[in-house]
């Protein structure tokens, strides 16, 4: 045995005497002991200084060692042993010749119960302390021989009784032992439990007292479980560590949950664990009738009421009647208290529904009021539709998603080969949509499209769409691949997606508009291929969602193609027609365009095609004052213009200032002198402007 260091050796133990071959197992029994076990040699354990014990095993064909925290547990084939070194406080109390003040007081005890006055004589030299008495009930707590941890805590309790005897005429020491005055002034939570002395006075109990009546209660407990026909062996040590609700939660593990619910109450553990103890114990109940056979089972109504019974540990007896009366009376009789029995009737209902007892279990969630145990054990009884109402009626978006989960789980379950999963599949859909609520649908919706439904056409896209068509929800199924389609780079790909999108707004009658606009799109694309295709190049027509960004792009491409402006020209009128853009429309596309491309030539024509403009001239004369043309170009556009506010605006705004003035003048308007003589920095025309105000004022 080696240092954690590995520097320095702890001890060095040799066993080649007994054998010379290398043990088959070897582990550590505590914190200070090692096991060794050999083939038909038995078992070697080997202590801190040296000291070893051999045990035996002739007759066993297989041999475990397990370790644990303070023991090493030997499986056989029909034994389960527990070796343990002997605690040092039990060696130096039950060691021949002690003397030891606890070894004292265990041999007064004794000559005390054999009714031997010895016992005063032993402790009048020595009495015994606390720490004696303290030494006494823990050497009480590690001893496996039930007669043993008697005459321990009965050597206890006479140290306590004798030290009381000693202390009562010394107020001073007075309830070292067994307690002393309740004093709400010093402690006003007190400690939980009091004690009455004689002259009535509460009192509290003292800590030795306290750790004798622990230390009785956990060996109560410890030697329950140490009955063989338990069979659950733990030390004192791994009790601490468990803890009491591990304790109970491995006794219902172990099939033990009618005396697991015994020590829930015997220790008064929270609410919460003696009602699934209860729960468990009520489980136990419904699969032992269901294990009675047909012959001697009860109905499902009577099976119910004493599960129920079980649950709130009361006893209720079952009144005649059908069914139907009796299922009435459960409900009626228990539905004010079903608060508080939260997750029981679910735990029960789910083990019902394992036995073959779906009847029970149903009549079980008639009570349940906990969301997220009612849920899972409807699922588990096949009753997808209530779970589903369930998790509804409570708004949680988990539940919903799981029963979902659940009920396409068991459908495709249904299908016996491959070739019936497509079918299963539409099952599940169809259920969710006929029988569960809308909430089920756009969730399993929301789902779908989260897994690439609107932005590839990958299954869950596929899905969505099915699903949205199946529901005959043809608006948002052509929105879904319109979007889709939209999202594709490949033009062939996109032309495909969009084509059925088409197809699917054709179905329904309130989605014409859809299937026109999709449509169009359609063309458009096609339209944008062939003149991409027709003047080979890509910055011509490029791919977009708008008529009018097409227009644009095929008027730029014009300003610096002259040779094919003709046609490109050309080819922007034909979309413009094809597409039905209004004139007006058109016409500011081309204003907008030729401006930006420096096509002023072209915006000329443009403006000379017609006796009267659609749109007016003013935006061509705006265009050519934000393109800095010459004011004999822009003049030829304002002396076009019939408003003759709108041909001062522009005059002023093109700088123009003795224009705008006689303009403002012959109009007699106020205002644009005004803003003539503060915005124009010739001092003459400020002077007209102040002499048409004095006129017109």
């Amino acid at each position: 045995v080696m240092s954690t260091t590995f520097e320095t050796k702890v001890l060095d133990f040799d066993t080649s005497e007994g054998s010379s071959s290398p043990p088959l197992a070897m582990q550590w029994c505590g914190e200070d002991s090692v096991v060794l076990h050999w083939k038909n040699m038995g078992i070697l354990m080997v202590g801190p200084y040296g000291d070893w014990l051999r045990f035996p095993y002739n007759n066993t064909s297989a041999v475990h060692l397990i370790p644990e925290m303070d023991a090493c547990r030997v499986i056989t084939d029909s034994t389960v042993e527990l070796l343990q070194r002997v605690p040092p406080m039990t060696a130096n109390l039950l060691r021949i010749g002690s003397i030891e003040g606890s070894a004292l007081l265990l041999e007064a005890s004794d000559a005390f119960t054999v009714g031997t006055v010895s016992d005063d004589v032993l402790l009048s030299d020595n009495p015994p302390k606390e720490e004696d008495i303290s030494l006494c009930i823990e050497a009480a707590t590690k001893e496996f021989d039930i007669a043993t941890q008697k005459r321990l805590l009965r050597a206890a309790s006479y140290g306590m009784q004798f030290l009381k005897q000693q202390q009562t005429g010394n107020s001073a020491t007075a309830g070292l032992v067994m307690g002393g005055a309740l004093n709400f002034e010093a402690d006003e939570g007190g400690m939980g439990e009091q004690n009455n002395n004689g002259d009535g006075e509460a009192v509290l109990p003292s800590y030795t007292t306290r750790q004798f009546v622990d230390s009785a209660r956990k060996l109560r407990i410890l030697n329950a479980l140490r009955n063989p026909q338990v069979g659950f062996i733990l030390t004192v040590t791994q009790y601490d560590a468990l803890t009491a609700t591990g304790v109970l939660g491995r006794l219902i593990s172990m099939q033990r949950p009618s005396l697991a619910s015994r020590l829930a109450v015997y220790l008064k553990l929270p609410k919460a664990v003696q009602l699934y103890a209860r729960a468990s114990k009520a489980a136990a109940y419904v699969q032992k009738v269901h294990n009675l056979g047909t012959a001697e089972a009860q109905s499902d109504t009577i099976t119910a009421e004493k599960a129920i019974a079980i649950i709130q540990n009361e006893d209720s007896p079952m009144d005649a009647g059908d069914d139907e009366s009796s299922e009435r009376k459960i409900v009626a009789k228990n539905k004010n208290n079903s608060s508080m029995f939260r997750g029981a009737y679910a735990t029960v209902a789910m083990a019902a529904t394992k036995a073959g007892r779906p009847g029970v279990a149903n009549l079980l969630l008639l009570l349940e009021s906990s969301v997220s145990d009612k849920v899972p054990a409807l699922i588990s009884n096949g009753s997808y539709v209530d779970a589903m109402a369930v998790a509804t009626l409570a708004r949680d978006g988990d539940y919903i998603f799981s029963t979902l989960m659940q009920v396409e789980k068991a459908c495709l379950a249904a299908a016996g080969n491959a070739s019936e999963i497509t079918k299963a599949q539409s099952t599940f859909w169809q259920t969710v949509i006929a029988k569960l609520p809308p909430e089920a649908f756009h969730t399993l919706r929301r789902f779908y499209l989260a897994n690439g439904g609107s932005s590839s056409g990958g299954e869950g896209g596929n899905n969505a769409v099915n699903l949205l068509l199946r529901a005959q929800r043809f608006t948002d199924a052509g929105a879904t691949l319109a979007k889709r389609g939209m999202a594709e780079e490949d033009p062939r790909e996109k032309h495909g997606v969009l084509q059925e999108a088409s197809r699917v707004f054709g179905l329904g009658k309130e989605t014409a508009f859809y299937k026109i606009c999709t449509d169009e799109y359609v063309e458009l694309l096609k339209d944008q291929e062939v003149i991409r295709t027709k003047y080979g190049a890509t910055e011509v027509a490029p791919p977009s969602t708008s008529v009018t960004a097409t227009l644009v792009s095929v008027l730029h491409y014009a300003a610096t193609h002259v040779r094919e402006q003709h046609r490109l020209l050309s080819d922007a009128d034909k979309i413009a027609k094809k597409f039905r853009i209004p004139d007006r429309r058109l016409w500011h596309i081309k204003v907008k365009a030729f401006s930006e491309s420096g096509q002023w030539s072209n915006l000329k024509i443009l403006a000379d095609s017609r006796t009267k403009s659609p749109i007016g001239y003013a935006p061509f004369a705006r265009a050519s004052i934000r393109g800095k043309q010459p004011a004999s170009e822009i003049l030829k556009y304002i002396e076009r213009i019939a408003v003759a506010e709108e041909r001062c605006d522009l005059l002023s705004e093109a700088g123009m200032w003795k224009r705008a003035l006689e303009e403002a003048i012959r109009i007699r308007d106020l205002g644009r002198i005004h803003n003539v003589k503060a915005n124009c920095n010739s001092p003459e025309l400020q002077m007209q402007a102040d002499q048409a105000l004095a006129k017109l004022t």
